[in-house]
């Protein structure tokens, strides 16, 4: 298996390793979930980037019942995925594809949008593609608007080994295979980057964004939310959203 080769056996086998690689997956997509209804219950359009296979969809749906969403995923087979799981739970009125990846800051056809998601997206991408996606969905977010994140996040890159240590013994316990846990771990700054706290901050900070709040860490994975006041002040928003 190479790894995050969404086209070929990683895709096939995501749904059913995902909770293995990503610690407190599915808290991550409950609370991500319950940030927009607490904080977005009336949006009616919203963006996801990277849905995948469309585990987070049902969740998101529930969410913001009043909601049209735009889907924006580069790989094809994780579309059909996507596209299965959408007609299984009789969603298609509801949901829509944009373009598979979002090439610029344009405003989609469909937004602005009254609220972003992006799941376990950004770690696939190295630190310059980060910002420049950071910067468009910041983009395509309104006024008033929630960004709701995840990512791959290591809190120190410099004292790394006790969470290293800790991610191995998790897989051990999980049953993983020993040549799997090795390439996870060696997947680190070649395969799978760490999102920079810094980064973040500086970028949604640029796009005039309140400063991420950070509801959820597990090990190195971490979900933020941050709004876009919904009107612009000089000297800064209205506050950031406390988890």
């Amino acid at each position: 298996m190479i790894l995050l080769d969404f086209e070929g056996d990683y895709g096939r086998t995501y749904n059913s390793n995902i909770r293995h690689l990503i610690p407190a997956y599915d808290a991550i997509l409950e609370i991500g979930a319950a940030a927009l209804a607490a904080h977005a219950p009336q949006a009616h359009a919203a963006l996801v980037v990277g849905p995948g296979s469309g585990t987070e969809l049902p969740a998101l749906l529930a969410a913001l019942p009043d909601a049209q969403f735009t889907l924006v995923e580069p790989s094809a087979q994780m579309r059909g995925f996507c596209e299965a799981l959408i007609a299984d739970i009789g969603a298609a009125d509801r949901v829509c594809w944009g373009p598979p990846q979002l090439e610029d800051t344009t405003a989609l056809a469909q937004g602005p949008f009254d609220a972003v998601i992006s799941h376990n997206v950004l770690h696939v991408l190295p630190p310059p593609q980060q910002q420049q996606l950071l910067d468009r969905m910041a983009a395509q977010l309104a006024h008033g608007g929630l960004l709701v994140l995840s990512s791959y996040s290591e809190p120190d890159p410099q004292t790394m080994e006790p969470w290293l240590a800790i991610a191995r013994a998790r897989f051990l316990a999980a049953g993983m295979d020993p040549a799997m846990i090795d390439g996870v771990m060696a997947s680190r700054g070649s395969t799978v980057f760490s999102l920079d706290q810094g980064l973040l901050e500086s970028r949604l900070n640029a796009a005039g964004l309140e400063p991420p709040s950070l509801l959820l860490q597990a090990l190195c994975n971490r979900l933020w939310c941050s709004r876009r006041p919904a009107q612009q002040h000089q000297g800064g928003g209205t506050g950031p959203i406390h988890s």
